[in-house]
């Protein structure tokens, strides 16, 4: 299922058909990636059209569309299927001062609490999606509904086995890209950082507080989540915390450990956490445009490769402690040919 948005009337629409996708993209509307997988059968979900708002409908309830068409609206037949498996949620919220663009379906359950905390009515469940996820256009919908970000189609999504993961890297990759323009730093690092800090957007991290890279509480006011963390020592010594993953998950008193320099220990720590991903991503940019990050921005940085070490060197502020993440970093922009986005 296609998800697409009206920037000027702030309609989301909804389709399985990809040709009708790529048609109203050619006229202005932006392409929000695959927003869930349907069935071929089930549940009906029936789409609806007010020609007076300009606005779409869709909904399961049959009483609910008879009673729609009664005062106007046009019945555009079934639109797709719900999951009588009820395998995926779809969340449904309503916008009471909106005129197009009313109603917003979700699979995200972050999404759903942010539009609701800045006044959306949460009306529950609109239908389930499927767990299965079509091959069907998967690569062709990447290549085809691009839209003229630099190197997006240079970049290696055919190295990706998973459907979904293509899915998200390439929303990633469109909502950084812009992000990046601005906070001057380079988006090959940014997509990789976001790539090895969420484990492809589906750690506990990032599904849990949409948090894409690891960014802990600081000085932050928002909401937080606890989690488990690995940290490096960064020189001999003695460190408050655990020894092993499992004893840190276990819960318990800390230990105090005596460590050599890049010896591993874990802790538990708040994170920041986030209303959505791409709140996530515009964060990471804040963070970065603080002064102790300046050599890793393009004014100091001379390419991607120098950006990645520069956030673990020794001068400025660390951005990580293990002493193998500039590498990991560069490795992950050359296997998937980020570089392209530079």
């Amino acid at each position: 299922m296609y998800r697409l948005y009206n920037p000027n009337s702030g309609e989301h629409f909804y389709t399985a058909n990809f040709v009708e996708a790529k048609n109203i993209i050619n006229v202005g509307w932006k392409y929000e990636m695959v927003g869930w997988n349907a069935p071929t059968t089930g549940n009906p979900v029936y789409r609806l059209y007010n020609p007076n708002a300009g606005d779409h409908h869709y909904t399961l309830n049959a009483s609910e569309k008879a009673m729609l068409v009664n005062i106007g609206w046009r019945d555009e037949g079934i639109g797709w299927y719900s999951d009588p498996q009820q395998s995926v949620n779809l969340y449904r919220a309503y916008n009471p001062n909106a005129r197009s663009g009313s109603h917003n379906y979700t699979t995200n359950y972050g999404e759903q609490l942010s539009i609701v905390r800045a006044g959306w009515r949460d009306e529950g469940l609109a239908w389930y999606g499927s767990n299965t996820v079509p091959l069907d256009n998967q690569d062709l919908i990447l290549k085809e509904l691009s839209d003229g970000y630099k190197g997006i189609d240079e970049v290696r999504f055919d190295k990706i086995g998973s459907a979904s993961r293509k899915s998200w890297l390439y929303q990633t990759v469109k909502w950084s890209v812009p992000l990046a323009a601005e906070g001057r730093v380079y988006p090959s690092v940014m997509v990789a950082q976001a790539i090895l800090e969420s484990g492809w957007g589906e750690s506990g991290l990032s599904v849990k507080a949409n948090n894409l890279f690891g960014i802990k509480k600081g000085n932050w006011t928002g909401s937080v989540y606890n989690a488990v963390t690995a940290e490096a020592a960064k020189v001999s010594g003695k460190y408050r915390g655990y020894r092993t993953q499992s004893e840190a998950n276990a819960g318990g008193p800390t230990q105090i450990l005596d460590l050599n320099k890049d010896q591993y220990y874990w802790i538990v720590t708040p994170f920041r956490s986030y209303g959505s991903q791409q709140e996530s991503l515009a964060n990471y940019i804040s963070v970065l445009s603080q002064s102790g990050y300046s050599d890793v921005r393009r004014s100091q940085a001379s390419d991607y490769k120098a950006a990645a070490r520069a956030l673990v060197d020794d001068i400025g502020w660390q951005y990580a402690t293990d002493p193998k993440y500039a590498a990991s970093i560069i490795n992950m922009i050359e296997t998937y040919n980020l570089q392209a986005l530079d």
